[in-house]
Order: structure tokens, then C-alpha cells, then sequence
């Protein structure tokens, strides 16, 4: 994501928000279905809701509000196994280069 321009994200905001699903929904697919398998009934249902929203976004809005579903992970209260936390801790950093982009300043020197 950290390769898109400024000016495409403005110019485009359907190609970005494309671009990011195309990136987030593979990991988060995988995610899913290794939880499904592995008896960590909580998380599956928490990340089946994010997988559910994320492929339904069609906003720049849409997409934040997937984001800020993914940062209450943290407060969800369930324990991932090994496997399960690096799928999700990529999926987070994915997610976190994804705000960076949104939120830089466009005054900024590349």
C-alpha cells in the first residue's frame, strides 16, 4: 500500500480501496479458516465479522470502520495460538501501513 501516491489515493479513492482488499482479504481468508479448524470458536466468529465487512466495503468509511474492527481485537478477550496471532499480527500490519497511507500528510516530501 505504502506504494500508491498521494495523488492516486485522491484521484482514485476506488482504486485504493480495491488495492486493499485485494491485499487484506487472502491473509484474512487464511486466518479464517485455520481458525475454524483449530477450536478457537471466539476469534473465528470475531474475524469471519471482519472478513464479512471487509468484503462488503465499497467507501473510504466502509474500509475505515473494518480498520477500526480490527484495532478491538485487543479488547476481544479471546487467546490466539501461535499460528492464529502471526496471521493476525500480519493482517495488522497490512492494516496499519494502510492508515499510515490514508492519514499522510499530502504536504509531505517522498
Amino acid at each position: 500500500m505504502a506504494d500508491l501516491s498521494q495523488s492516486i489515493m485522491r484521484t482514485n479513492p476506488m482504486f485504493v480501496i480495491e488495492h486493499v482488499i485485494e491485499n487484506l482479504a487472502p491473509p484474512l481468508r487464511e486466518l479464517v479458516a485455520y481458525l475454524s479448524v483449530s477450536s478457537q470458536s471466539e476469534a473465528l466468529d470475531f474475524f469471519s465479522h471482519v472478513e464479512q465487512s471487509l468484503g462488503t466495503v465499497t467507501t473510504e468509511d466502509e474500509l475505515l470502520e473494518v480498520f477500526i474492527m480490527m484495532s478491538m481485537m485487543a479488547f476481544q478477550g479471546f487467546r490466539l495460538d501461535t499460528i492464529a496471532s502471526m496471521l493476525a499480527d500480519q493482517i495488522l500490519a497490512q492494516s496499519e501501513q494502510v492508515s499510515h497511507a490514508f492519514s499522510a500528510d499530502s504536504s509531505s516530501v517522498n
